[in-house]
């Protein structure tokens, strides 16, 4: 039991003295061994497009001489990797990508990447000598088609009558499911996304208008497609509290 026990505090102590080393790896000054470049993606905002453009910060530790990205569609990253290996998309990347700006030693830089359709992925090689590390991050490029004219009812805001407002409205469609994108529905620069599966449709939150007291204003609900026709039930909240259920309907643009 004796032999047991000690066996036990052994492999606890080790575990801790590991722990210990790998949270303070990177965290005293020259203590790292190899470059590294650490990845913050953050959606983009005004005035570039969220869909399509998405911006990074890099953050390289004291080891990293210089760093380069490169952005390509992830199944021709994959066809590269199957076929050379990661080893060889490391120097793929050196050769074929773009130097960061900025990045020396212990430093931060910020990019923008825009125009992107379809499945990215983001590779940024941190360089020391002949060391080669690289990282990722992935980003999906939505590519929106306009497909007519539709018809939008909201209770949201009324009329000069004190009935639902009702207008025409832009109406685009994803090229990768059916998803539908109004464009400025209610403000500019701010998209009603709605996202079917079969006839269900659901709203994610996401900001819709300003108003002038409670300041931004978000929208998400439910719905469904009945004969060309996307009713939804939307909640819209602010920072202040709810306005309450709202029915809402989108006519699709007619063939």
């Amino acid at each position: 039991m004796k032999k047991y026990i000690y066996n036990i505090f052994a492999v606890l102590l080790a575990a801790t003295v590991m722990t210990s080393c790998a949270e303070e790896e990177g965290m005293n000054p020259g203590g790292d061994s190899a470059p590294h470049v650490t990845i913050f993606d953050y959606e983009a905002a005004s005035p570039y497009n969220p869909d399509n453009d998405i911006q990074l910060r890099l953050a390289a530790n004291n080891q990293t001489e210089a760093a380069y990205y490169l952005a390509e569609l992830t199944a021709d990253k994959e066809a590269y990797i199957a076929s050379n290996g990661e080893a060889a998309y490391s120097d793929y990347v050196v050769e074929n990508g773009t130097q960061v700006e900025g990045i020396s030693g212990e430093s931060t830089a910020d990019l923008t990447l825009t125009g992107l359709i379809g499945e990215y992925t983001i590779t940024v090689v941190a360089v020391k000598g002949n060391t080669k590390v690289a990282s990722e991050v992935e980003f999906f490029g939505i590519e929106w088609t306009t497909i007519g004219i539709g018809i939008y009812h909201s209770a949201m805001f009324v009329d000069e009558n004190g009935d639902p407002a009702v207008f025409p409205i832009e109406v685009r469609k994803a090229g990768h499911a059916e998803w539908y994108q109004l464009p400025s529905v209610f403000e500019e620069g701010m998209n009603l996304v709605i996202k079917m599966n079969g006839t269900s449709a659901t709203v994610e939150q996401q900001p819709l208008f300003t108003d002038p007291t409670y300041g931004t204003v978000y929208a998400e609900g439910t719905g469904s497609l009945v004969d060309g026709q996307i009713q939804l039930a939307l909640t819209y909240t602010c920072a202040a509290g709810s306005f309450g259920l709202q029915q809402e309907l989108l006519e699709l643009p007619t063939e």
